[in-house]
């Protein structure tokens, strides 16, 4: 065999074996993230500290205590200990769904199986808890609190959750 066919051999066989390391890479990158989301998901429905904050949302949401009156109280109506209480719930609510776009938005979680598994949730607390976002961002002067947030419910509400059949 010739030494230019020897060398043209060797080229494919190393050009090939970089396509397969890079399918490899790719592959377990992929099942990493999706393990990754998996084990966010399931330890979120044990996190007793989420769940408690999101039925103080409800809870206040459904009430008739306005949401703005826990950044904004009036002078005859200060914030009692129990709603400085539920404004620290509130805030973890807010928090965890902030870190769950950023992570998105890097790419560490795979967005489509939280989707699937946390949609309704996701825009009921945003729904819910606007009023209140948008007070803290008056509060505070800063139009970027929680903003990853709001970007995970604006691409959701562009691309809804279709029913599977």
């Amino acid at each position: 065999m010739e030494t230019g066919n020897l060398h043209l051999i060797n080229t494919a066989l190393v050009f090939i074996g970089v396509i397969v390391a890079t399918i490899a890479i790719v592959y377990n990158v992929r099942t990493a993230k999706k393990t990754q989301t998996a084990a966010f998901l399931f330890e979120s429905r044990k996190d007793q500290e989420y769940l408690e904050a999101l039925h103080v949302l409800k809870k206040v949401h459904s009430s008739e205590k306005s949401l703005r009156s826990y950044v904004f109280p009036s002078p005859d109506s200060p914030v009692t200990p129990e709603e400085l209480n539920d404004r620290r719930k509130l805030q973890y609510i807010l928090n965890f769904y902030e870190r769950v776009a950023v992570s998105i938005r890097e790419g560490i979680y795979n967005e489509n199986m939280i989707k699937r598994t946390s949609y309704a949730t996701v825009m009921e607390t945003w729904n819910n808890a606007e009023p209140l976002i948008k007070a803290v961002r008056e509060y505070i002067h800063s139009e970027t609190t929680w903003q990853e947030f709001e970007w995970l419910v604006s691409r959701w509400r562009k691309s809804p959750l279709k029913r599977t059949r």
